[in-house]
């Protein structure tokens, strides 16, 4: 959540993201699927002993709770293997186009055609349900799922959701389900009620374990909680499980009444290894068919480290200026606003970027250890270093971080300031103020698109120096995205 000078404004919701995690290696070829305990009744079930996994930061909240989904039927994953294993990690995605200017990070980049692929890896089954006709969130919703290739069922409100629910956890499954923060009983959403939040579109994942239809009453696993204690910290006192009755439950979930239930199937794929290292090449290097098959040639795209060498080309007096034209018509206290909070949004991306990227780092070895990968590991930390100067988690976890820490923020802090008080609105003076900052910045982005390329040579040549491609066991996780609920706040100015 961001709150910019006088905190007024728009909130922006960035909405929930779907994606899977991989598998663990071991000495068979099939699937092991431990069952969890599950107990029912003709009006009540529950799935129990499952493993709780925090998502550690504001964004990752789908991963977690997928993480946990899976761990209910034998796939064994903690977040940082999911990242790495579903090569979420080494993914990025950046599109600049009249008034857009973002830097995607794996976490957030097409995660439900993700979670398919990997599932198929996997040889898991995954179902969606989702309600489009609930909000006007839902046509968008169904459109870009088109787009995907990704299939869904079509449900109908409360009833048909509720009873999905309750035909999962009957079933030993528990049940992911889309939700707003404001109607979640949890007190560390008292925040959202203080603040008068009433959008009813999804921005957080949850897993719900059982339901007692006497009571009323749903049992919610919670990958958010203490996430917005300062500082952030692991719910070790249980808070992370408790009861919604269903009345706030309808609330918070009919913005799209979306489901995600995750089941055992044939298992995975013997050349999985193959398969998976091949799939992680083709995000570091940024192939556009592996990133986006159904828009290849759509100029204004790109990926994989290219997407850090694009954002880099962007920085210069050119770039701002043709960014910030998109806002003429606004006044000039608009438009400054507009250009700090662009130095923003780009820290929240790269720290997610940072976070997921390092996680994967350290966790590949445990996911393909039949690898050697002391090379990969060594090219690849060579980004951390770069990356660290951009991110701050209080970018994405504190409500009124306003930026100017970090190398980003801070600079364009500085050209804001300069572009509306010194300089009376002229940017390209503003810039070259600070246009050292800037090719700094160029600099290190330039520096962590090497070093995603030479990973991925050194990659290469540990797949091609095995020789085998040993089968793996799976023990997959898909952990969760915090949905990540980013509140950029711009001052509203008349124009």
């Amino acid at each position: 959540m961001k709150f910019v000078r006088d905190k007024l404004g728009i909130i922006i919701i960035l909405a929930i993201i779907l994606s899977v995690g991989a598998p663990r290696a071991s000495d068979t070829s099939t699937t092991s699927i431990v069952k969890i305990n599950t107990n029912t009744s003709a009006l009540a079930g529950e799935v129990t002993g499952i493993p709780y996994v925090w998502q550690e930061i504001n964004g990752f909240c789908y991963w977690a709770t997928l993480s946990m989904a899976l761990q209910s039927i034998g796939v064994q994953l903690d977040l940082a293997e999911v990242f790495a294993a579903s090569g979420i990690g080494f993914t990025a995605g950046y599109v600049r186009y009249e008034d857009t200017w973002m830097l995607v990070p794996g976490p957030m980049y097409r995660q439900q055609s993700t979670l398919v692929t990997i599932a198929d890896l996997l040889g898991l089954e995954v179902e969606f349900y989702v309600d489009t006709d609930s909000t006007d969130l839902g046509p968008l919703f169904s459109l870009t799922m088109e787009s995907y290739n990704v299939s869904w069922t079509e449900i109908d409100g409360w009833d048909d959701a509720i009873q999905i629910l309750k035909n999962g956890i009957d079933s030993g499954f528990p049940v992911e389900v889309y939700v707003n923060l404001q109607n979640l009983p949890a007190s560390d959403y008292d925040f959202f009620r203080d603040l008068g939040v009433t959008e009813t579109d999804p921005s957080h994942s949850i897993l719900i374990t059982g339901y007692n239809e006497t009571s009323g009453i749903a049992q919610i696993m919670d990958p958010g909680i203490g996430l917005f204690d300062n500082p952030a910290s692991f719910p070790d006192d249980g808070s992370w499980f408790y009861e919604i009755n269903f009345t706030s439950l309808n609330q918070a979930w009919l913005g799209l009444y979306g489901i995600t239930i995750i089941k055992p199937g044939l298992g995975i794929t013997e050349d999985f290894t193959h398969n998976l290292v091949n799939y992680i090449l083709d995000r570091l290097r940024g192939d556009r068919n592996s990133y986006a098959p159904d828009a290849e040639e759509v100029f204004f795209w790109n990926y994989g480290s290219n997407a850090f060498r694009a954002m880099a080309a962007d920085l210069t007096d050119t770039g701002l200026s043709s960014f910030m034209d998109e806002f003429d018509q606004y006044n000039l206290q608009t438009r400054s606003d507009i250009l700090q909070n662009l130095g923003i949004e780009i820290e929240v991306c790269l720290t997610l970027q940072y976070e997921s990227y390092q996680a994967a780092i350290d966790a590949l070895p445990n996911v393909l250890p039949d690898l050697n990968l002391q090379e990969f590991v060594s090219e690849g930390e060579v980004a951390l270093e770069h990356f660290e100067l951009f991110s701050d988690s209080s970018t994405v976890n504190d409500p009124f971080y306003a930026g100017g820490i970090k190398m980003v923020t801070k600079t364009f802090e500085n050209i804001a300031y300069q572009y509306e008080h010194v300089l009376d609105g002229d940017l390209s003076s503003a810039v070259s103020v600070y246009e050292e900052d800037l090719v700094e910045i160029q600099t290190h982005l330039t520096a962590i698109a090497n070093a995603w390329d030479a990973a991925a040579d050194a990659l290469e040549r540990a797949l091609k120096g095995d020789g085998t491609f040993p089968i793996v066991l799976l023990s997959t996780s898909i952990a969760g995205i915090v949905v990540v609920v980013v509140l950029f706040i711009r001052r509203k100015s008349s124009m």
